[in-house]
């Protein structure tokens, strides 16, 4: 079994969530110790937990640790088994991270993977960036798929649950090096359970960054009834590849400030002229697994370094990474 420190690099959940994608997809078991070791509250919390869980359930993996605070955790992963499967955090634990954890391991295959949870919370990617974003990317590299909201969860209620499936494609040696030209931004801007007069004032904060670029930008509004309090935007950006930026409400912050840091950071990203952002930049290592990649992501960030050595441990690819922004990251198999 494969060795890994969960205190190094950022020293968080991403090397347990890479460690147990990679393992799925190799059939290499690992044991980790000193999970989150880093956190303030180390060890194994309920969206870590789901996460282990959904891949134990895909590939029928014996499994040793796996408990509420544990700091250590072996895992040996079976066949990938297809089907309708189904977790609850029992949170507001991240959604996208537990789907960004199994989507890998989904693509051709016959399988749909519900989750409940939060679906717009921090520190995470909201659900609207994997749907205006990621998959856009990823259909760059040959890969498709969909993610479907049905009821947005907030934090600290949670309660919000997608669906993941529909991963298919042939993936290709991808290249995205440079943005391009951009030719247009587009958006959501949502509230959940709250006065829908929020969306349009995010909207109205976002436009004010967003005038200086001279094309189209359409941002969708979404009020919402069902789901736990809540608000927040994600924009997009489209040219020769996409980059994409976020702002979740919170108390105490005016809609339209959240509106305006999503647009500042947005603007931010594309300034650099890279391929890809730097949330992107951590999320496309792991799909080395199925392809060689090159491309330049804003800005260099802890996490891309800590994948790109999980990465290394599983796949023994060889990487040649430049500058810190833009970085530019080649990933090869050998």
């Amino acid at each position: 079994m494969l060795e890994i420190d969960g205190s190094f690099g950022e020293g968080g959940g991403q090397i347990l969530r890479s460690s147990l994608t990679l393992s799925c997809l190799t059939g290499r078991g690992f044991r980790i110790r000193r999970i989150r070791a880093k956190r303030k509250n180390p060890g194994l919390q309920p969206q870590h937990l789901a996460s282990v869980r959904v891949m134990k359930m895909l590939t029928n993996a014996r499994v040793r640790g796996d408990y509420l605070g544990s700091t250590e955790l072996a895992f040996e992963p079976g066949n990938v088994i297809e089907g309708d499967l189904s977790v609850d955090v029992g949170t507001a634990g991240s959604v996208t991270l537990i789907a960004m954890t199994a989507i890998p391991v989904m693509i051709n295959r016959k399988i749909s993977l519900r989750i409940r949870g939060g679906t717009d919370v921090p520190l995470s990617p909201p659900v609207d960036y994997m749907r205006l974003v990621l998959i856009p990317v990823l259909e760059k590299m040959g890969i498709t798929g969909k993610i479907e909201v049905k009821r947005r969860g907030h934090y600290p209620e949670g309660g919000g649950e997608v669906v993941v499936y529909g991963f298919r494609g042939e993936p290709s040696d991808s290249v995205l090096s440079h943005f391009g030209e951009l030719r247009e931004i587009r958006g959501i801007s949502h509230v959940t359970s709250l006065p829908s007069h929020i969306a349009r004032r995010q909207v109205t904060g976002a436009m004010e960054v967003l005038k200086e670029f001279k094309v189209p930008v359409n941002i969708e509004e979404e009020i919402t009834k069902e789901g736990s309090k809540g608000t927040g935007i994600v924009l997009a950006a489209y040219g020769s590849s996409v980059m994409g930026a976020n702002s979740i409400g919170e108390i105490g912050v005016t809609a339209e400030n959240v509106g305006r840091k999503a647009g500042t950071d947005l603007v931010r990203e594309l300034k650099t002229g890279a391929g890809v952002d730097s949330h992107m930049g951590d999320m496309l290592v792991i799909f080395s697994a199925f392809a060689n990649l090159e491309y330049s992501a804003s800005f260099l960030t802890q996490h891309t370094e800590t994948n790109i050595e999980v990465t290394r441990k599983f796949l023994g690819v060889d990487v040649t990474l430049e500058g810190k922004s833009p970085s530019r990251i080649r990933i090869r198999r050998k």
